[in-house]
């Protein structure tokens, strides 16, 4: 599947205020870490910035692909200003207030609410990895993430096969996949299934 012709930056935002989430209010105990989901026009339509996690030893998250985001800490007063803070830190980008909320996810390993926020971008900004925090920051078009040709079934830990999707050398599954799942039926769309 293609993006729509019609599914610039304004219809993004547009789409998802409109979106009603499953979603737990913003500073609920349960909301344990919040990621942002930032799409930004680009030259052949939407991208979307993701960040590379560090390879580290005895890291369960080493090396894998995900929105900047990270865990709430109590000074920051909301899941929003937790998103927004963890873009600045991770990617450098200063972001708007969001054009709204996806659907809560939880992770398999930890127990807490992972809560997503959708920033709408005119322009895209360069990404500055944080070398602590980030080993590689790539902005993918919406259009990468929407094709049957990038979706498939990443084997992982001797336990399955989850759907996944590629772009060039990285590999997008489990969480951030899941949470791209929500994006995509906020606009009204669907990720493609894997083989």
């Amino acid at each position: 599947m293609t993006t729509p012709d019609y599914l610039d930056i304004d219809a993004i935002r547009a789409r998802v205020a409109d979106y009603e989430p499953r979603a737990r209010p913003d500073g609920h105990r349960s909301v344990w870490a919040a990621t942002a989901l930032v799409v930004a026009s680009g030259d052949r339509g939407p991208d979307v910035a993701f960040i590379q996690r560090p390879s580290r030893s005895g890291d369960r998250w080493s090396g894998q692909m995900a929105l900047p985001g990270g865990k709430c800490d109590p000074g920051d007063g909301s899941a929003i200003c937790t998103a927004r803070r963890e873009a600045r830190e991770e990617v450098g980008v200063v972001l708007p207030d969001p054009a709204g909320r996806l659907d809560d996810v939880r992770g398999r390993t930890h127990r807490g609410i992972v809560a997503t926020y959708v920033f709408g971008l005119d322009e895209r900004p360069a990404l500055r990895p944080a070398p602590s925090e980030v080993e590689a920051a790539v902005w993918i078009p919406l259009t990468t993430l929407l094709s049957p040709a990038a979706a498939f079934r990443y084997p992982w830990g001797g336990i399955g096969r989850f759907p996944a999707i590629r772009h060039e050398q990285y590999v997008i599954w489990g969480l951030t996949h899941r949470i791209l799942s929500s994006f995509a039926q906020a606009l009204g769309l669907e990720l493609p299934r894997p083989a």
